[in-house]
């Protein structure tokens, strides 16, 4: 049966009758479960996950590699999700629950680094969906090709359509430390001279769809390489900065051209709080790049490929402020932050605008080289409204 077919089944079943067939399906394997070795530890971060914990979990115990612990993590909840996670590990041998202060996923997800037992450590979203094979797939994977770190396709699920997104632009294969420094590592600092016009096409494992939830990850490969992830709070996609570390440290890896997770998108309403994160946090990230750039003499991979890299993104976080909810004034003050900012403006001057892709994004990239905020945000207005037109 298609498991996007019972994908949807799954989802429309209520939690606590999932529970119930989850605990017929694993009564046996729970009583062998300490006498087995553990192939793969399984990280959930959870906070105020109390209504999508058990759908997802239920997942992870139908997993057809068996040999799995479950490591959930509550993250200072306010609503049920700590009793439910203690309950869950009552009922299942191969379910750990920790439960810390809130610190956010990133602090989460390095507590079940240092709990897990399992030779190989994976990442699961609370309001995710794994598919049954994706452990098994991954782990054959990562045994048979002696791999550091495996990564596959996944599902996009929102409200409308779910949507297949590929991660390497090839069929499932290998990358030797050599292939590793030229098809993926340089795409985490950006892109060639001739690769904007089509940057999503080369690696977006690298870049836009740089997640971890996809991937497999060799314990023993962290741990000696003292991996782990940085703040949330201080980067922007902490998941992308773990890849960047893991890749830069790995001497073998694989992809699995199957989609084999389901990312449940899950809006969060815009808040003027995320706002003021959001802008810094990523001029942070840009800081890190630099500096891991110098600190491990990168330049051969680099290139301007940063410089390319930020004015690739400037029209999407522009756009982020100037079509948000918040008041002109506050637009304002975020765009004109936006491109005064000294890392952000020397990008936009010294890469040329012939090598930026034609038509409105060029457009808008020559308007904040040139410091024009008003009219950035009147373009990502009218654009937005242009939006809501075709989809009606």
């Amino acid at each position: 049966m298609n498991y996007c077919i019972i994908k949807m089944r799954l989802l429309s079943i209520p939690a606590h009758h999932a529970l119930r067939e989850s605990d017929r399906n694993f009564q046996t394997y729970g009583k062998d479960f300490h006498d087995m070795s553990i192939m793969v530890s399984i990280i959930v971060p959870v906070y105020n996950a109390e209504h999508v914990l058990n759908r997802c979990v239920d997942s992870l115990l139908s997993q057809t590699l068996s040999s799995i612990e479950i490591i959930l993590v509550d993250d200072g909840s306010s609503d049920g999700s700590r009793l439910l996670c203690d309950t869950l590990a009552e009922r299942h041998p191969n379910i750990h629950t920790y439960h810390t202060p809130n610190h956010g996923p990133a602090a989460a997800r390095n507590k079940g680094i240092a709990a897990a037992k399992g030779n190989f450590v994976g990442f699961v979203d609370a309001d995710d969906l794994a598919d049954f094979h994706l452990y098994q797939r991954l782990h054959t994977s990562a045994e048979e090709s002696n791999s550091d770190f495996v990564f596959c396709d996944y599902w996009q699920n929102n409200q409308h359509a779910q949507t297949v997104c590929r991660t390497f632009p090839s069929e499932s294969r290998t990358f030797s430390k050599e292939k590793i420094n030229t098809l993926i590592l340089p795409y985490f600092f950006g892109y060639g001279a001739r690769e904007l016009n089509s940057f999503a096409e080369h690696c977006p494992f690298a870049d836009t769809r740089s997640y971890v939830w996809n991937c497999l990850y060799r314990r023993s490969f962290l741990e000696e390489n003292q991996i782990s992830f940085p703040s949330e709070k201080l980067y922007y996609t902490e998941d992308n900065l773990f890849n960047l570390l893991v890749t830069f440290h790995a001497k073998k890896a694989a992809y699995v051209v199957t989609p084999l997770y389901h990312h449940i998108e899950n809006p969060s309403a815009f808040t003027e709080k995320f706002a003021s994160a959001y802008f810094p946090s990523r001029i942070r990230k840009y800081t890190f790049l630099q500096n891991f750039i110098q600190k491990n003499n990168l330049f051969k991979f680099a290139d301007n490929r940063l410089l390319r890299k930020i004015c690739a993104e400037v029209p999407t976080l522009i756009n982020y402020y100037a079509a948000s909810s918040l008041s002109f004034k506050q637009k304002h003050k975020w765009v004109r932050n936006i491109v005064q900012t000294p890392s952000i403006s020397e990008a936009l001057q010294k890469i040329p605008s012939a090598e930026w892709p034609a038509g409105r994004f060029r457009f808008a990239l020559i308007l904040a080289k040139h410091k024009m905020v008003t009219a950035l945000i009147w373009l990502c207005l009218v654009q937005k409204q242009w939006r809501t037109l075709q989809h009606r």
